[in-house]
């Protein structure tokens, strides 16, 4: 089912994006699966058209980190099954995210953070921890890295630069 076990590998560490399928439907359902993840996430603090249009943002800085990353690396052609890849454990890993937020009594920005339950706490940073470790472990593969630390790296990279561009984009919203 559109490369659903291989991803499952992949957020284990046992598989690379080449095991994807390289293909634009296995692309296409990944991306939405990303869409419908995030819009979960941020319907209930943003509302939806703003939600929407952070996660389509979200994808786009996705997609151009990638490209840059593998065009500088001589390996255009992995894109497809690395953006996949990363867009599919982001996916899976932000639907976990959104069931420890309804755990937690569902997102709330008007809740101070002494209010959230320590676990659920410990939960999400276990949960960003492991995107982390697994976005550098596909830019690993994809990159032909010697080190998975340096793909860690990379990955934070791209976390601190997604994160600045929602937040700069949220502030136009507002």
């Amino acid at each position: 089912m559109n490369g659903l076990a291989a991803m499952l590998n992949i957020l284990r560490l046992h598989a690379g994006p080449q095991d994807l399928p390289a293909d634009n439907g296995t692309l296409v359902f990944w991306v939405g699966i990303a869409l419908i993840a995030g819009m979960v996430i941020g319907i209930p603090l943003y509302g939806f058209g703003q939600a929407l249009a952070l996660n389509v943002m979200d994808l786009v800085v996705l997609y151009a980190f990638v490209a840059i990353l593998l065009n500088m690396q001589g390996v255009a052609d992995r894109w497809r099954q690395t953006f996949t890849a990363m867009a599919g454990t982001g996916a899976v890993l932000g639907l976990l995210m959104a069931l420890l937020m309804v755990l937690a009594g569902g997102p709330d920005p008007a809740r101070e953070p002494e209010e959230v339950a320590t676990g659920v706490v410990f939960g999400m940073l276990v949960l960003l921890a492991w995107l982390l470790l697994v976005f550098g472990h596909i830019l690993q593969q994809a990159l032909g890295l010697g080190s998975r630390l340096v793909g860690m790296l990379i990955a934070l990279g791209y976390i601190v630069v997604s994160s600045v561009a929602t937040q700069t984009a949220i502030g136009l919203f507002q």
